[in-house]
């Protein structure tokens, strides 16, 4: 397949006007792809988690155990365990990360209300809102990769089709060819038939309304309507 531009120099305006209008759709998709993958669940590879405070600090390695309510209500149960990643020690928000959930059928992290495990415990601040999913891939790496994606496999596609395919680009030479045989108005005659379009919608529009005023004195004077 050749990759050159077919024909160069010929319908130029044609397939460069073409070119463009396709490339707005492009960037249309990849802003597109990029706004709806803003909101894709991605899935989760740890959960930094806020306490209101804590006693004790974990080991790095060491699992423990979570406790939360997982349908909202009753008193807080155990949920499973999780292992500690990282822990940030501080008298008001101390901060913990938790990888590697091994939790009972149904249970989620962001149900987990306290954590403890021998010489550690805390709570989680906000009720279960202190608790912050990290995905396994930055999503604004995936925004950039999809929309990055479609970018540069529709300019490959707006160029194969308006410079280098032999058929549409036959096509808009045609076409640009035959525009060259259009008799464009003149500025004078394009004023003059805007000027007549303009008068015409006055006149239709005074009709109508004079018309409207007919009907409202008719049905007025039948008792249909009331002053």
């Amino acid at each position: 397949m050749a990759i050159g531009i077919y024909k160069p120099g010929q319908g130029y305006w044609v397939r460069v006007l073409t070119a463009v209008a396709a490339g707005l759709l492009v960037l249309a998709t990849a802003a597109w792809l990029w706004k709806e993958t803003a909101a894709l669940d991605l899935p989760s590879a740890a959960w930094d988690v806020t306490l209101t405070g804590s006693s004790g600090a974990p080991t790095v390695g060491q699992r423990v155990e979570v406790l939360g309510r997982p349908d909202g209500a009753g008193a807080a149960q155990s949920l499973g365990t999780m292992e500690v990643a990282a822990f940030t020690p501080s008298e008001f928000r101390p901060q913990i990360r938790l990888v590697k959930p091994q939790l009972n059928e149904g249970a989620v992290p962001s149900a987990v209300q306290t954590i403890r495990a021998e010489g550690f415990s805390g709570e989680v601040a906000g009720e279960g809102s202190g608790v912050r999913p990290i995905p396994i891939v930055d999503r604004l790496y995936v925004q950039g990769g999809l929309a990055g994606l479609a970018l540069l496999l529709g300019s490959a596609l707006v160029f194969w089709l308006v410079g280098s395919r032999p058929s549409s680009s036959e096509f808009l030479i045609a076409t640009d060819g035959e525009m060259k045989k259009v008799n464009w108005s003149t500025r004078r005659e394009i004023l003059g038939s805007t000027w007549v379009v303009i008068a015409a919608s006055f006149l239709v529009a005074a009709a109508l309304y004079v018309i409207d005023l007919a009907f409202q004195w008719f049905f007025v004077s039948i008792d249909v309507l009331q002053r």
